[in-house]
């Protein structure tokens, strides 16, 4: 199964919409092997990749970006290490400081970097307390699911601190990808700026909130319009009447290519009895071109959508699906029966439904 890892973000875009330059300046406390590479990733113009060798004991960025983005300083050390720092890429010059031994960098010099660097402060304080105590056991990281309760106070406290932060946004958005707890979501949600509340991401994350409590068995399965390989929508709302599995996955995950041959055989054995298939691709738009290519060379010959918006497709923040395969079977009363139905499981669920 493949799951949302690290940061993940889609930022408020400047109000300009001008290129805005920014100057990254990275300290680096260790021996460093090759050079260091700054990355960094816009749905729309893809991957961004840059280099730097050291200048005056200093690796130096500079470039011009059209909004914030988040940022990853990766380097190696002689033992073979890889390490990296995660910061936000904004205009201005950026200071990012990372002693040898110190658990995550020192960040500066711009407006979000420094509401972040009081984010990590508050963070791996909560985080030093709890390990204080495990001698001789492994050490919590900020992703351990056992931490959890006390990162999203953590969050909380931030928030009460920084309700227009955007790293507040970012932070809550990430521990609601991992975790399902809408109330406790939609209370901090609320204490969010306005502006925060009405902007593509904070739309985004309502949407995330709102599918936690819509996709249990029993509920109405939320409608969907997204567009097909030809750029024609296709509504879930036009196969009522019938059953329909909605699928969701995408070329670049392994388990959903795997399980695609069960989905075709189920395809082909009910399509003729009252059974549709919509899948829906977690792609982005620079894998369009092999969406489509892989689904004329397997055949996936049923309804295929996606708005190439990679895990913030509409369906899937409707769906709270956060990791692929996923999928859901739909009543002809649009209800959901059943999910996350593979192999064996699938099959057997069509074969009661047809008998």
């Amino acid at each position: 199964m493949k799951r949302i890892l690290g940061l993940t973000v889609a930022l408020i875009p400047f109000l300009s919409g001008a290129q805005e330059s920014y100057t990254v300046h990275t300290k680096l406390g260790m021996p460093v092997s090759g050079q260091v590479y700054l990355n960094w990733y816009n749905i729309k113009s893809g991957k961004h990749l840059d280099s730097a060798t050291v200048s005056n004991g200093e690796y130096v960025f500079k470039g011009k970006i059209d909004e914030p983005e988040i940022g990853q300083i990766l380097f190696s050390t002689p033992n073979g290490s890889s390490n990296g720092a995660i910061f936000y890429l904004e205009s201005g010059n950026i200071q990012i400081d990372y002693p040898q031994g110190a658990e995550y960098p020192a960040l500066s010099g711009t407006p979000l970097n420094n509401d972040l660097q009081q984010y990590n402060e508050m963070l791996y304080a909560f985080l030093d307390s709890v390990n204080a105590t495990r001698d001789g056991e492994r050490k919590y990281s900020w992703w351990d699911k056992e931490i959890m309760p006390g990162k999203i106070k953590v969050i909380q406290k931030f928030i009460a601190k920084h309700p227009a932060s955007l790293v507040s946004l970012e932070q809550l958005d990430q521990y609601a990808i991992g975790n399902k707890t809408p109330d406790i979501l939609d209370s901090l949600y609320n204490n969010l700026s306005d502006e925060l509340k009405s902007s593509p991401k904070g739309i985004e994350l309502a949407s995330r909130i709102k599918g936690m409590r819509s996709t249990n068995i029993g509920d109405s399965a939320p409608v969907f319009t997204l567009p097909d390989t030809n750029g024609h929508n296709v509504s879930l709302a036009d196969f009522k009447g019938k059953y329909v599995l909605v699928d969701f996955w995408a070329t670049w995950c392994g388990p959903c290519m795997a399980e695609m041959p069960n989905v075709k055989s189920a395809y082909n054995e009910y399509k003729n009895k009252g059974f549709e298939i919509i899948g829906v691709s977690l792609d982005r738009p620079d894998s369009k071109a092999k969406w489509k290519e892989v689904i004329q060379r397997d055949h996936l010959d049923w309804k295929q959508v996606s708005d190439l918006n990679w895990w913030n497709s509409k369906a899937a923040l409707s769906y709270n699906v956060n990791s692929v395969p996923a999928n859901f079977l739909i009543d002809p009363n649009g209800k959901i029966i059943a999910k996350n139905l593979r192999g064996e499981a699938l099959q057997d669920k069509l074969k009661e439904i047809f008998k």
